[in-house]
């Protein structure tokens, strides 16, 4: 992904002379368009080709909106942009046709149904797009939502009419591609939009060091709507208190009053939550926190959780298929910072504010925390590199678990390439200044020791860089992972 172009359009009463310059750089961010260079391209080859339908999801406040607004921007042809509710199919159609009304300027347009509204579109002959966003929420309360949907998209085949379809109810919107489902295969372009990567999500504070930018992304995380609140020239510890442990703060409202609420209507979602928090646990770890009776609803609600991607199911490279070595984790690094540091002290914070928590239970196991993310980061790093073709042979990336019976030595790898050759082994420091090379030579020889598993090759990652070089280790510095030639 590329950072495509930096634009900003300011009112026009704006005077810089109103506000302070940390206000400014963030109206000019508010109308960046940002990465997402490929999927932009995806879209605008929709709206190209001959299909009718494209199909776009994701969780919330991802930018699912803005690519389509950016896709669309340059046609100068109608667009009907409606957001579903969860009101009444026939409140749905009324407030679908005021927009057709709008658009037209046609004040005494009225339709039985959806598939008249859209049978009035087709009879006009001209190109529309008609983005239905959030179309989850008619789903929710219309049973036949996805058989209409068929129909209409059916009958609009040869009319130049193109139907978008929206939508953050990730699990809902992946029924829409089952076989079994009325609009299987009726979408020509499918979108599944995430969270920025690491990498991505440093073009919201591109002036930070490497260490900085880890920081940044492993507390805050890759949405966009998250990123764009963030105001890098105040501090790490300012963008905290301000935006995630205040009370009123910003990006806590977002947690709690969106994300928490969409969750929390599947059972024990807050315990499961924190049970997890920043690390990773097995499917009895939580149980034993979640359903200590063994009713059997654990399960359930875990599918449900891996579906609407909060929770992301785990395993070592070498251990895919094993259920007790398969682990748990939060998708979001805002929701496992969140649940580690915000959930279980509301409270405290209440009664001494966030400054005094900060200090005293966020800044003394910040960079334990952060250590944590900055192993992911690096699986993304070389998830980049791999996609971009300069990892030849590579078969997966991940952990890799060793049990050695003859030393009855076991633990995890952080990060392990798998070649058809063998295995590449990184062992990841998110260390205070450069890793000094007898620091290396002492992780080598912890390796080696390991009778059951030979590495084709070491390699250590390092935040702040080595005091050293070497042709017989691969060194990988927090530079390295923000390289001009990695976009």
């Amino acid at each position: 992904m590329i950072f495509l172009y930096v634009g900003w359009y300011l009112f026009a009463d704006f005077k810089v002379s109103d506000y302070n310059v940390s206000e400014i750089k963030f109206r000019k961010r508010c109308f960046m368009f940002i990465a997402r260079a490929e999927e932009l391209k995806r879209a605008k080859a929709f709206l190209g080709s001959n299909d009718t339908a494209m199909l776009v999801y994701g969780k919330r406040r991802v930018g699912k909106t803005r690519l389509i607004k950016e896709a669309i921007s340059s046609c100068s042809c109608p667009v009907i942009s409606y957001q579903c509710s969860s009101e009444s199919y026939e409140m749905n159609l009324e407030a679908f046709s005021v927009e057709l009304r709008a658009v037209f300027a046609e004040p005494y347009l009225s339709f039985q149904t959806f598939y008249d509204a859209f049978t009035y579109l087709e009879m006009r002959k001209e190109k529309i797009i008609v983005v239905l966003d959030e179309y989850g929420e008619l789903k929710k309360t219309y049973d036949a939502a996805d058989s209409m949907l068929q129909r209409i998209i059916d009958k609009l085949k040869y009319s130049g009419i193109k139907v978008i379809v929206a939508g953050s109810a990730v699990s809902l919107m992946k029924e829409l591609l089952d076989e079994d489902n009325p609009l299987f295969d009726r979408f020509g372009t499918v979108i599944h939009l995430t969270e920025f990567d690491y990498y991505d999500a440093a073009l919201f504070y591109p002036s930070l060091s490497p260490r900085d930018k880890v920081a940044y992304y492993a507390v805050f995380g890759g949405s966009p709507n998250v990123l764009e609140t963030l105001d890098p020239s105040l501090g790490l510890e300012a963008n905290i208190e301000n935006l995630l442990l205040s009370p009123d703060g910003r990006v806590r409202s977002f947690v709690e009053r969106s994300l928490l609420q969409e969750y929390g209507k599947i059972g024990s979602a807050l315990t499961i939550f924190q049970t997890i928090g920043n690390g990773k646990r097995t499917y009895t770890e939580i149980k034993n926190k979640v359903d200590p009776s063994n009713t059997g609803n654990l399960a359930r609600l875990l599918d449900k959780f891996t579906s609407n991607e909060a929770i992301r199911k785990v395993s070592p490279i070498n251990h895919k298929d094993e259920r007790k070595r398969t682990f748990y984790r939060l998708s979001e690094n805002l929701l496992r910072f969140y649940f580690t540091y915000v959930y279980p002290n509301r409270s405290r914070i209440e009664a001494i504010g966030e400054n005094a928590v900060y200090s005293s239970l966020v800044k003394p196991s910040l960079d334990t925390y952060i250590s944590f993310r900055f192993e992911e980061i690096v699986a993304s790093y070389f998830s980049r590199l791999a996609r971009k073709g300069t990892l030849p042979g590579i078969i997966d990336i991940g952990t890799y678990w060793y049990d050695d019976k003859n030393t009855h030595m076991n633990g995890e790898f952080d990060c392990v390439l798998e070649y058809d050759y063998g295995y590449d082994v990184y062992e990841v420091k998110y260390l205070k200044g450069r890793m000094t090379k007898e620091f290396a030579e002492e992780e080598k020889v912890k390796i080696s020791s390991i009778k059951a598993f030979k590495p084709h090759r070491i390699g250590f990652v390092s935040i702040d860089g080595f005091d050293f070089s070497s042709d017989v280790y691969d060194l990988v510095s927090g530079d390295s992972l923000y390289a001009a030639e990695l976009e």
